[in-house]
């Protein structure tokens, strides 16, 4: 079996081969090497400074170039400004002053006209009637401008080789003025070689060493010796100008070969050197620098002759220490060893171990960081992979070649496509047919040119749903830019789209019921009338509205009155036609639209077909509630060619329905127009009658038939309008009703009646009671046993003085709101009556549940009670149920004194009407107080 290699034994066989090495050889090879060391040492001591002095002179030519630079800013801000000579004078004055090396300073424009300059050896500024004194000395023509003028004008920037002019060597620098792109001129300088090398004297000088300058030719331009004597004065007097290209280091220079430092041949001052040359590229100059042989090598021999000695002294004491150092080494290195090994099993504890020697211990530090760092990035690549597994939108990434290598769980999730199945393969395994070519096309033309794309796509799942994505694409390249991976995260918006088709429908439908709301049926209609005007054939309009549903909502609640509200839509959108609309304006009001219809015939057949729908009562929690509707109908071109028109016209036909008893349909007619004006003018009046005074209250006497007195007197509300004279209550009541102005006017009546009450009761003829008629929207106003309690607390009346009457349609509703409203005012003191009795229906059987004192038989029943036996027949039944239920019973509109004597038969308790007396102001009716009912009937 082959020995196993290790650094430990090839350390023990190197101690073994030195040891048997013997001595003299060591001393002789140690010798020359150390000679060589030593003179290596000082020939790259000698380089470094050669290196330094052409650092020097490029810092200098940089530091120049960049002071222009700087300079060039405020040149070109004064050049725009139609070229202030005297700032440009100043400026150049100043640069001059600055810098001793600048021997001229000139700006030219971009024509290659001189402008402004500055020459320093004649120690002043050239005034601008001397520019062309200066321009005979350094002459440039526009038409051949030299290249330190012709570049900084393309916008470069130039420094040149020296040249040489009768007033000295010089080379130039120059920069542009203003803007690289269209210089507005150039910043010239003409920099002094012969100052610019006296600035390197210190630096060059070194004992024993020759330096000097040489230009491309190979002519000498300087000369730096190893004592002032030596230096660029003597320099300049003694051999510049000559020619050295037959030195063979000169020579090499000028072809641009390497010259070892170290090769030994004859210098400028006529003995054995080395040398070495160095070129400053920015002039195109060469810097040689020798060091005489004998010099350099007498002080190394010196040296070598006493460290023979002094080795053969600590030779051995000096390899009794490299054992030790070499222990010192191997130890560590083979415990480090061990620690790597350690890393390779996923150990990546910190190393403990803690060697003597620098490098070791940077190693051993180096360990620890990389195995810190392992662990770290472990961390990060698991912490990364639990997000790319956990991450709700989808990850797809392929290579180059477009084939899928990695895809995480939502990506199953939301394809069906499990990672198996799909490693390997294009993803276009997803694509669901949906997207045209042009469409992938585009998509990885961004991906080709910007690296990624985002956008929405359809792709399919495997069980072959299609579906819409949000999908990002993006490409991952290596360090060399070459594309390696795509990666693609998507998300399924199946939600989101399908919360976008439920806004839509949400803008074009009613919440409430799922019909088209006004914004559609505006636009079906507007359709309708277009398809019109093309067949030649009618549209019908009918603005439907509910009857009396503010009533539903009071007595039921609003929960119940919507749903009644949708229980309509439903019904009635289940029994008309598959073509027609029928929409939700807002409330209680619904609009039909009804195309292709061939006449009136039509449309009232629709009409009646929709009534026939209310005939049958709506189930509302398991409770029946009959309502009935009006329905105003325009029809489409005879009334209105628009939908505005035909909105408004149906809606004005519908207040005419209402207007003849409701439950009907009315078509529009123009006349209807001149209705509803007269409603909103009535409207209008009426909101500011109770602030102008115009509202009174006139008394109807009611009379016992026992007693043959008057018991009691019911408050009428008349309006007397200064220019409309007195309106008829059937007029003005109904449009309060509708427009809720009834309440503050109800509320008017009641405090007016009980204060005109109380003045009788002062005057000491006041009736028994005072009765005040509720409107339903008063009773189901919040409050209302408060208000009534304030107004008698207020006026001084007792409750039991006042009777409020209420209609059925308000007790037929069995609620907690009626029973607790009624219980309350009973409470109160107050009389409670039921108005109009006999005309409503379903109230009969409620009468038992409430606090009632009083039945009103309505005066329908009264009129025909002589003609009419069913007529009759109501009256006794109502007076029996009265009294079974121990309630007074009071018979309205009794107008002949056989109705009078009819009711005093059956045993009704109280009557009135016009038998007795008219309704009467409050004046008038306190006169009748005192009279007997005799006397009354005669007035």
């Amino acid at each position: 079996m082959k020995a196993a290699l290790s650094l430990k034994k090839s350390w023990y066989g190197l101690i073994f081969l030195v040891a048997a090495i013997p001595t003299l050889i060591l001393l002789i090879w140690g010798g020359v090497m150390y000679y060589r060391l030593l003179v290596e040492k000082s020939l790259q001591q000698e380089d470094f400074f050669r290196k330094q002095a052409v650092i020097l002179v490029e810092q200098e030519i940089l530091r120049l170039q960049t002071l222009l630079e700087n300079k060039s800013d405020p040149v070109a801000y004064t050049l725009a400004r139609n070229q202030d000579k005297r700032l440009l004078d100043e400026l150049l004055t100043t640069i001059t002053l600055r810098e001793p090396e600048i021997h001229l300073l000139m700006i030219i424009d971009a024509n290659g006209k001189l402008v402004a300059g500055r020459e320093t050896y004649h120690n002043h500024l050239v005034p601008l009637d001397r520019l062309d004194e200066l321009l005979k000395h350094w002459p440039y023509k526009p038409t051949e401008l030299p290249d330190e003028v012709a570049l900084p004008l393309k916008g470069q920037h130039y420094v040149g080789p020296v040249f040489y002019h009768p007033e000295g060597s010089f080379f130039a620098i120059s920069v542009p003025v203003g803007s690289t792109e269209k210089p507005l001129g150039v910043l010239l300088a003409h920099v002094d070689a012969a100052i610019l090398w006296r600035g390197l004297q210190s630096r060059m000088h070194r004992e024993n060493v020759t330096s000097y300058l040489v230009d491309s030719e190979g002519v000498l331009l300087a000369r730096f010796g190893d004592s002032p004597q030596a230096g660029l004065e003597a320099g300049v007097q003694f051999g510049v100008g000559k020619k050295l290209d037959g030195m063979p280091v000169v020579a090499a220079l000028l072809a641009g070969q390497d010259w070892p430092h170290d090769q030994i041949y004859t210098g400028i001052n006529g003995v054995p050197v080395f040398g070495s040359p160095f070129v400053i590229s920015s002039l195109g100059l060469g810097i040689i620098t020798e060091i005489e042989r004998d010099k350099l090598l007498a002080p190394i021999r010196k040296l070598l002759s006493k460290m023979g000695l002094g080795i053969s002294i600590v030779l051995i004491f000096f390899f009794w220490l490299g054992i030790r150092l070499l222990r010192m080494v191997i130890v560590p290195i083979d415990s480090i060893s061990r620690d790597f090994s350690r890393v390779a099993k996923q150990d990546y504890k910190p190393s403990m171990l803690h060697p003597a020697f620098e490098e070791l211990q940077a190693l051993v530090a180096g360990f620890n960081h990389m195995v810190t760092e392992i662990e770290h990035n472990q961390q990060k690549l698991h912490r990364a992979s639990v997000v790319f597994e956990n991450t709700s939108e989808g990850i797809l990434i392929t290579n180059a070649e477009h084939k899928i290598v990695s895809v995480n769980r939502a990506f199953t999730e939301i394809t069906g496509y499990s990672e198996d199945e799909v490693m390997g393969r294009n993803p276009s395994l997803l694509q669901s047919g949906r997207h045209d070519e042009a469409f992938y096309k585009a998509m990885w033309q961004s991906i080709k040119s910007t690296g990624q794309w985002s956008g929405e796509i359809w792709n399919r799942r495997k069980n072959g749903e299609i579906y819409p994505q949000l999908l990002n694409i993006n490409t991952f390249v290596n360090q060399k830019g070459e594309l390696t991976h795509h990666i693609g995260v998507f998300s399924d918006i199946s939600n989101i789209k399908d919360a976008e088709s439920r806004l839509e429908h949400l803008a074009h439908h009613d919440a409430l019921t799922d019909l088209p709301n006004r914004l559609l049926c505006i636009a079906r209609l507007e359709h309708e009338l277009q398809v019109a005007k093309r067949s030649g054939e009618q549209v019908g309009v009918l603005f439907i509205d509910l009857d009396m549903f503010k009533n539903i909502n009071d007595s039921l609640g609003h929960a119940k009155g919507d749903h009644l509200l949708q229980q309509v839509a439903k019904r009635v959108q289940e029994n008309i036609r598959g073509e027609d609309t029928f929409a939700r304006l807002g409330g209680d009001e619904f609009v039909m639209i009804a195309g292709a219809i061939k006449g009136r015939q039509d449309i009232a057949q629709v009409a009646e077909n929709t009534l026939a729908i209310f005939s049958h009562p709506f189930l509302v929690d398991e409770q029946d509630v009959f309502i009935s509707a009006s329905i105003g109908i325009s029809i489409y071109p005879d009334d209105g060619e628009d939908t505005d028109t035909l909105l408004r016209n149906a809606d004005v036909a519908m207040y005419c329905a209402k207007s003849e008893g409701r439950n009907n349909y009315q078509f529009y007619m123009p006349a209807l127009t001149h209705r509803v004006q007269e409603r909103l003018n009535i409207e209008t009046c009426l909101r500011q009658a109770l602030k102008k005074n115009e509202l009174m209250l006139y008394y109807q006497p009611q009379y016992s038939l026992d007693s043959q007195q008057m018991i009691g007197v019911e408050a009428l509300l008349r309006w007397r309008h200064p220019e409309m004279g007195m309106v008829a209550p059937d007029r003005f009541i109904p449009v309060a009703e509708e427009t809720g102005l009834i309440v503050p006017i109800g509320e008017w009546v009641l405090k007016t009646a009980c204060q005109q009450l109380k003045a009788w009761q002062d005057a000491g003829c006041a009736p028994e009671r005072m009765a005040v008629n509720l409107s339903a929207r008063q009773f189901w106003k919040p409050g209302l046993a408060k208000v009534v309690q304030n107004i008698l607390t207020e006026t001084g009346i007792e409750p039991g003085f006042l009777e409020l009457e209420l209609t059925e349609s308000i007790i037929m509703h069995d609620t907690d709101i009626v029973s607790d409203t009624l219980a309350t005012l009973h409470e109160i003191g107050v009389e409670l009556s039921i108005d109009d009795f006999g005309t409503g229906y379903s109230s009969l059987s409620y009468i038992r549940r409430f606090p009632l004192d009083r039945l009103k038989i309505d005066r329908s029943f009264v009129r025909d009670i002589m003609s009419n036996p069913d007529d009759a027949e109501m009256i006794v039944s109502i007076i029996a149920l009265g009294h079974s239920m121990k309630l007074k019973v009071l018979a309205e509109g009794v107008e002949t004194l056989e109705q009078l004597q009819y009711l005093q038969m059956q045993g009704c308790d109280e009557v009135q009407g016009f038998y007795f007396s008219k309704p009467l102001p409050a004046d008038e009716l306190g006169a009748l107080l005192t009279l007997p009912v005799a006397d009354t009937r005669k007035s």
